[in-house]
């Protein structure tokens, strides 16, 4: 399923721990590019499905992209600052976005090269695929869901203390 939303968990509980360092939003949008050449393949019957863009190289690199167009967008819906809250304008911040949808791309070939077998994240300097079945299916969504669960109860309980009574 192109565009799985099990990749966002591991982003929430990054977010949940380093809320001021890290772009959720660049690196869900990084998520969501470079599954756009799965759904392609998918849809046109293509083997194999994850390519180029499901590489550490081109998943970083994709995932740079994204953090520049979220820190450039983003920049510009973040003012006035009493509009955009500083805690959801780190999110736009340059270097911020940058490394969040670097990381986002990155880690994105780390989780679909666990499970796919048609996988070559380190291509172009080897076609071999030292992630698959490292660990079970099972495991890596199990792993993602509670990722997600915790960063999500956390960011909640964050903004629950923030907000006056």
């Amino acid at each position: 399923m192109p565009v799985t939303p099990f990749h966002l968990g591991p982003g929430l509980l990054v977010k949940a721990a380093a809320p001021r360092q890290f772009s959720m939003a660049a690196y869900t949008l990084a998520q969501v590019v470079i599954d756009i050449e799965s759904g392609y393949h998918l849809l046109h019957n293509d083997y194999p499905v994850h390519r180029q863009a499901h590489t550490f190289f081109l998943g970083g690199l994709i995932g740079l992209v994204c953090g520049l167009i979220v820190s450039r967008v983003g920049t510009r819906i973040a003012r006035p600052r009493d509009v955009v809250p500083e805690a959801l304008a780190a999110e736009y911040r340059l270097p911020i976005a940058a490394l969040s949808g670097i990381f986002g791309g990155v880690f994105h070939s780390v989780l679909d090269g666990i499970m796919h077998a048609d996988m070559r994240p380190l291509r172009p300097f080897t076609d071999a695929n030292p992630l698959y079945g490292v660990v079970s299916v099972r495991v890596l969504y199990l792993f993602c869901i509670v990722t997600g669960l915790v960063g999500a109860a956390v960011l909640l309980a964050w903004e629950r203390r923030a907000r006056p009574l």
